[in-house]
């Protein structure tokens, strides 16, 4: 069988599409415990452009081996070897690759999204091939996993190993990376919005620039971790200690000494900013502060920006914050009963253990006759309780409301479309016209 010369310093063994298929077809005899069953092995193969979309791949080994562009969405690839390998622009949305060895993996720029590589080992691993009866490096790059400009949102990771892993300007939203281990990884300048890093290793990891709004990193640990002009606005920090950790340029929330006072100036300049419409006053800007426990119940902050704010178990009881901006804020235990939210945002707010009941959550209709639904995109609502509350036309697209209490409200013409909503009690709510397309636990 040829073996063409690669310009990174290795060989490749050719695969013809036949003896790919049949190849394939003893695997899954294989894995069934069939006769005529054979383990794939493609060792140090040239698989580029394969359509293996879907192919059951368990436990093959393609050591080495070269799928670039390849077509793996929702192949199955649990307990694969793919040291090595070079994945380099190839497809593999909802792949599963549990337990994989991916060690020394290039998946530049590979799509990933909704992938499933929990408990995958990602470290650094130089391959090596015998030649003229010495060991020489089958690669000249750097023995590094590369996973930079690799679009992973949504996948799961969790107890992956991605130390000294290159993982430059990737897209990491909403990925699941609980206690991932990502020491001396290479995070700068990735994108990783709302994902989970619970209990993550990201010591002496370089996340410079990496973007981690809404992410939850409670418990994580940041010893030595370089987080120069990273953005943390509205994450969750529970137990975390950044005491060793570089935070020059981060935009993080800010703590004021004399909470009440400013919010007291606030709140008095903002209402004479609406009764003005504008000509005098300002209108309040709460962002990016740490409000935990403030009392704003029945206070009208219609239009204020409180984006990015921490206002755990914040009183907003029968406050008006119509227009008003609360993406990224964490809500917390907070209280909004009869609170009016009319085409607010809240995306990527964090609500769980809140009580909105009674809220008042439909669309703000304008003097132009434009509808301007309220917002809860990618909201955290676990265990909250919206009883009697009004989301009618409410965007809950992509939220979490696993155990939220929705009794008696309404839903009518909702958008939870990609929203989880396990153990959520929807007994005597509205839910005509309500879009659960890709939902998951829904049950009516």
């Amino acid at each position: 069988m040829p073996m063409p010369f690669d310009r990174a310093g290795g060989t490749y063994a050719e695969v013809k599409a036949a003896e790919l298929l049949s190849a394939l077809d003893k695997h899954e005899r294989f894995l069934a415990g069939l006769k005529n069953g054979a383990r794939a092995a493609f060792k140090f193969c040239d698989l580029s452009h394969a359509v293996l979309e879907g192919r059951n791949m368990s436990g093959a080994d393609l050591t080495g081996s070269r799928l670039w562009q390849a077509d793996l969405t929702g192949a199955v690839l649990d307990h694969a070897c793919l040291f090595g390998a070079d994945l380099s622009g190839a497809k593999l949305e909802g792949a599963s690759l549990r337990k994989a060895d991916l060690r020394g993996v290039r998946l530049r720029g590979a799509r990933l999204r909704r992938a499933d590589l929990a408990e995958a080992d990602l470290r650094d691993g130089l391959l090596m091939r015998q030649q003229n009866g010495e060991l020489t490096a089958h690669l000249t790059e750097p023995p590094n996993s590369d996973l930079s400009d690799a679009s992973l949102q949504g996948a799961t990771l969790r107890r992956a190993k991605l130390s000294n892993a290159f993982i430059l300007q990737s897209d990491l939203r909403d990925a699941d990376l609980r206690a991932c281990i990502f020491v001396h990884a290479d995070l700068s300048g990735s994108d990783l919005t709302g994902c989970n890093l619970e209990g993550a290793d990201l010591c002496d990891a370089n996340l410079a620039g990496a973007r981690l709004d809404g992410a939850i990193l409670s418990r994580a640990l940041f010893f030595g971790s370089n987080l120069a002009n990273a953005s943390l606005l509205g994450a969750l920090l529970d137990d975390v200690d950044f005491s060793g950790a570089n935070l020059d340029g981060a935009d993080m929330v800010k703590r004021v000494a004399d909470i009440p006072g400013l919010i007291g100036q606030a709140v008095r300049r903002h209402r004479d900013w609406m009764l003005s419409s504008g000509q005098a006053g300002q209108r309040a800007d709460l962002s990016r502060l740490d409000l935990t426990g403030a009392d704003l119940s029945n206070t009208n902050l219609s239009a204020a920006t409180l984006s990015g704010a921490t206002m755990r178990a914040v009183n907003l009881t029968g406050a008006v914050l119509v227009m008003a901006d609360l993406s990224l804020a964490d809500l917390r235990e907070a209280r909004l009963v009869g609170a009016d939210v009319r085409g607010a945002s809240l995306k990527r707010a964090t609500l769980n253990d809140a009580d909105l009941s009674r809220l008042m959550a439909t669309p703000l209709v304008l003097k132009s006759g434009q509808a301007c639904p309220t917002s809860f995109a990618n909201a955290r609502l676990v265990n909250a309780v919206l009883t009697g509350a009004n989301l009618t036309a409410a965007d809950l697209s992509c939220g979490d409301l696993t155990h939220c209490r929705l009794q008696n409200a309404n839903l009518t013409g909702a958008i939870a479309r990609d929203a989880v909503m396990t153990q959520a009690d929807l007994r005597g709510a509205h839910v005509e016209d309500a879009d659960f397309r890709g939902a998951v636990g829904v049950k009516l």
